[in-house]
């Protein structure tokens, strides 16, 4: 362990370089030998059933509606703080919760004001070791056999409320991290398997919620007791001797295969630069220049020419962060068939420049982050696809819809209870298109891919809403010879209460946020629909004809009145009286191939379920059919298939010629303004040295 020190106050620069496995003990390297064949598939397939049983018993016992609906991941570490063992669909946990525990094991082992026991846990939500933001929230508690320390247990779940200087866990108009709410290095929350009541106490008072603060802690408490019990049984079968050998040797195993894999892929350059539309509170350009180098058995990440950090806008992200969210496709798409752990970066680099926004530093708000932290992400899907394309061409995928439809809420409910979370559809995105097939409708959220969205009735139970709608509606994705999953869309009402602040969070209002690929199209931009004043009550006591879905509400909102405004995904919370409405489209994934090339009859197919218009058939799929019996006309639409591959042609240019018009093109000032240098971020001004 680590030798007795004087505690450094501040943040731990050190701690949070460490996301790769942690050098093998001498304990660890010594009981390599027990660990074989055999007996190693089974301890693996026994700790993961442990995991799992984790993840289920923090989800029912949680009350927030992240951790109700999946957004959970729940681990068994090494003593030295390696995730070896994970259950989650949420993948960036898979390397970033490590970084707490490992913070643990380099300041409280040995201190003997903290100090470690059998019986202790520990809490946090600090986002500079978590890497994402302030909701995503912590515990892990040690595991001893003998007074030994054999591992770390632990369950990390976004909590729907941090204390910040907004409800919902993100602060659109924070200026520092000081308005973001909560700011937990791992403290020590119980002793003896007890929790502390005064620090419990604490943690409530600085919440807007303290009921869900409370209960999401004991239940991430809960299910790590119940896995501790569990790792005690094959301890007392099989030694602790084994145990640590085998959790040490599922890190090596994992990080040997993902090296293997990555050797197989051509060797290239990929690059993907990806764009946001906001900062969080206004919108403006700013971009992620993500350059992926694949040379050997590594994929190195490169950054330069990245938008520069924004010291007061919440849209900034830890370099960590960044990093986690590569895990998202790394674990879900190319490793997966490898466990999720922080092995699988044995064969992954990174290189961030200074002074962007991308790699936050100092008082810098970073409540945003996930929107930033998707988008890099989707880029990394688009040059994962193409890395991919020659190896596991079925594996070269669109991208699931990735900005975001986040609705964070804050007041009290219809029972007088203070509440404040987020709306769980961020978990009912559409999947990408498919090489040989299209998307899967409403397949959850990208980054927790074994989410769910969770029924209606549960949300109106305690949630000050009466559901409006919530279903598919048609164009919600991007168009391909495959289209994207549907995603769906909504309204609610406020109901049972005098008011309640609801706010948003995301990006892809001015342009689309999700890419196709291979020449697939991309979702469409998404926009927020609100209705101050509304007339829906008196409308549904008279039993009117009201919009069943997005699409019927795009195009017929008259029999509504009252003062309806359109706004982009992200906004600062505002005041809505009861009565009043709100309107979010969650959208699909992106297309995959060309639209020409699409069979006609699944597009008939997608008109009669009402996924796609009758004008999108017509003119973006070039289908022809009779209007009333949805009829195809096959020797039709084969004209006007030709006819729009000839305007294709008429309307191009050589590349020279494109690249000479496309070089004169600049957006308005205003929407520079954090953006750099244009078109390049990182260059620097004319004259500067």
């Amino acid at each position: 362990m680590n030798a007795p020190a004087t505690f450094r106050y501040g943040r731990d620069f050190e701690v949070v370089q460490r996301l790769r496995p942690e050098p093998m003990s001498e304990r660890e390297r010594a009981a390599q030998a027990l660990v074989e064949g055999l007996e190693f598939e089974i301890f693996q397939h026994k700790a993961s059933m442990i995991a799992l049983e984790g993840k289920e018993t923090t989800m029912r016992l949680g009350a927030s509606t992240a951790m109700r609906w999946g957004d959970v991941a729940f681990g068994i570490y090494t003593a030295r703080g390696d995730l070896s063992v994970c259950a989650t669909g949420i993948y960036h946990h898979a390397v970033l919760s490590q970084l707490s525990v490992k913070y643990i094991v380099k300041h409280w082992i040995d201190d003997p004001s903290v100090g470690l026991k059998e019986g202790d846990s520990f809490f946090f939500n600090d986002p500079f070791y978590g890497g994402v933001h302030n909701a995503d929230m912590g515990l892990t508690i040690p595991v001893f056999d003998d007074g030994e320390l054999v591992c770390f247990i632990g369950a990390a779940v976004h909590t729907g409320e941090c204390g910040g200087s907004e409800p919902g866990g993100m602060v659109n108009g924070a200026k520092s991290r000081y308005d973001e709410g909560l700011l937990v290095p791992p403290i020590k929350i119980g002793e003896n398997f007890v929790l502390k009541e005064d620090l419990l106490a604490m943690l409530s008072n600085m919440t807007r919620d303290p009921r869900t603060m409370i209960l999401d802690i004991k239940a991430r408490l809960a299910a790590c007791r119940i896995a501790e019990r569990r790792v005690k049984e094959i301890i007392a079968e099989k030694g602790a001797d084994f145990y640590v050998g085998a959790l040490r040797r599922v890190l090596q195993v994992t990080g040997e295969a993902a090296r293997k894999k990555v050797a197989l892929i051509n060797d290239g350059v990929y690059r993907q630069p990806r764009f946001m539309d906001t900062t969080g509170p206004e919108d403006a350009l700013l971009k992620i220049n993500l350059t992926v180098i694949k040379k050997g058995d590594k994929i190195k990440l490169c950054f330069e020419g990245s938008s520069p950090a924004i010291p007061d806008r919440p849209v900034n992200s830890y370099f960590q962060g960044i990093i986690g969210l590569s895990m998202v496709y790394f674990c879900g798409w190319f490793f997966n068939d490898l466990p999720a752990n922080n092995g699988l970066l044995e064969a992954i680099e990174w290189e961030f420049p200074e002074d962007t926004f991308i790699n936050a530093k100092g008082d810098m708000p970073i409540s945003y982050a996930p929107a930033t932290q998707v988008a890099f992400t989707q880029g990394m899907f688009m040059c994962g696809a193409r890395m991919m394309y020659a190896l596991e061409a079925n594996r070269a995928v669109g991208c699931w819809y990735s900005g975001f439809a986040v609705t964070p809420f804050g007041g009290f409910n219809q029972w007088g209870e203070p509440i404040a979370d987020i709306t769980p559809e961020i978990n009912a995105t559409g999947a990408g298109a498919r090489p040989d097939a299209d998307g899967v409708d409403a397949a959850g959220a990208f980054f927790a891919t074994m989410s769910d969205c969770g029924d209606i009735e549960s949300m109106e139970a305690d949630r000050p809403f009466v559901y409006l709608f919530r279903n598919f509606f048609n164009n919600s994705y991007g168009h391909g010879k495959f289209r994207g999953g549907s995603g769906v869309g909504y309204g609610v009402m406020v109901h049972g209460v005098p008011w309640l602040a609801i706010g948003g969070m995301g990006f892809g209002t001015r342009f689309p946020a999700t890419l196709g690929i291979f020449g697939g199209r991309a979702s469409p931009p998404v926009f927020v629909q609100s209705v101050r004043g509304s007339n829906m009550k008196q409308l549904m006591g008279e039993g009117s004809d009201l919009p069943r879905n997005m699409g019927q509400l795009y195009e017929d909102s008259a029999v509504e009145t009252g003062q309806r405004t359109l706004g982009h995904v992200s906004s600062a919370p505002q005041m809505y009286s009861e009565g009043d409405t709100m309107y979010v489209p969650v959208l699909g994934g992106a297309g995959y191939g060309d639209v020409l090339e699409r069979e006609p009859e699944r597009v008939i197919a997608d008109l009669r379920r009402n996924l796609v218009s009758p004008w999108a058939a017509q003119n973006i799929y070039k289908v022809a059919f009779e209007q009333d019996s949805l009829r195809l006309d096959m020797s039709a639409t084969a004209a006007l298939r030709a006819t729009a591959r000839d305007e294709r042609k008429k309307a191009g240019k050589p590349y020279a010629e494109f690249i000479e018009i496309w070089s004169q093109l600049r957006p308005p000032p205003e929407v520079l303004r954090y953006y750099g240098a244009y078109p390049d971020p990182a260059a620097k001004p004319a004259g500067a040295a």
